[in-house]
């Protein structure tokens, strides 16, 4: 993956400068729908060439993570020694962020043919609590991410707190898509989204501040506050359907 550890990237107008000023769009499910998603962010993402193995032996996907705690006027803040822990007034929690595409489909998830030929999938960046991360985990355990695709469904009353349900898919439609010359620039478009949102992704986790920094922030004194195993899920015949709207 690439060097998150790097605060800066060289660019110049017109070359390589496409995401400044942009940040990338999160995913927050809504109650009473169903998503479809495949993961996108695997080693080589960062090159433009995501390996999801093969389907005899699929690769997981990537995610980071950090201990952080919710600081209020401030954010998410990475939490890296005790007195970040003092100041927060609480123990820190597990954030985990991967990149995701949520694929066009209705309410109960199921895939929508026209908006996907129209290329209207969704690339995404997901953060999460560690609990749905071993959640996720043990479905991958039986049902590998590189080959199936999960469904992410959001009760009515689910949105504020993301209350999740996931269920594997019978395959992996950005695998399908991979596979399908037919595909190829759909694919180009949704991995060149997934870089973009690689190059933020350490901000979606959280803030590395100093003690110093979040005091400021706290106070205005700076620049001010800133605001089992799962039954599979049925989903049709994905190689019949990906030849026909690509036709």
């Amino acid at each position: 993956m690439a060097d998150t550890t790097s605060a800066f990237q060289d660019f110049s107008f017109g070359d390589g400068d496409e995401n400044i000023g942009t940040r990338g769009k999160r995913f927050k499910a809504e109650g009473g729908r169903t998503y479809r998603m495949s993961f996108l962010r695997y080693t080589g993402l960062d090159a433009g060439k995501p390996d999801l193995g093969t389907p005899d032996n699929p690769k997981a996907p990537r995610f980071l993570g950090a201990s952080t705690n919710f600081i209020s006027g401030v954010g998410h803040v990475v939490n890296k020694v005790a007195e970040y822990t003092q100041l927060a007034g609480e123990a820190p929690k597990k954030r985990v962020c991967t990149i995701i595409i949520v694929w066009p489909t209705d309410k109960s998830g199921k895939v929508d043919k026209v908006r996907l030929a129209a290329n209207e999938a969704e690339v995404l960046t997901w953060t999460f609590s560690g609990d749905k991360y071993k959640n996720l985990m043990q479905i991958h355990e039986e049902f590998p991410f590189g080959t199936h695709d999960i469904t992410a469904a959001c009760p009515v009353d689910g949105t504020q707190y993301q209350k999740l349900t996931f269920a594997p898919c019978k395959e992996n439609l950005l695998r399908t898509l991979m596979a399908n010359p037919k595909a190829a620039e759909h694919v180009k478009v949704l991995i060149e989204a997934g870089m973009a949102c690689e190059t933020s992704i350490k901000d979606e986790v959280g803030r590395e501040l100093s003690i110093a920094q979040i005091r400021e922030k706290m106070t205005g004194a700076a620049t001010g506050a800133t605001a089992g195993s799962p039954a599979t899920t049925a989903s049709g015949d994905i190689d019949s359907l990906v030849d026909g709207l690509l036709d």
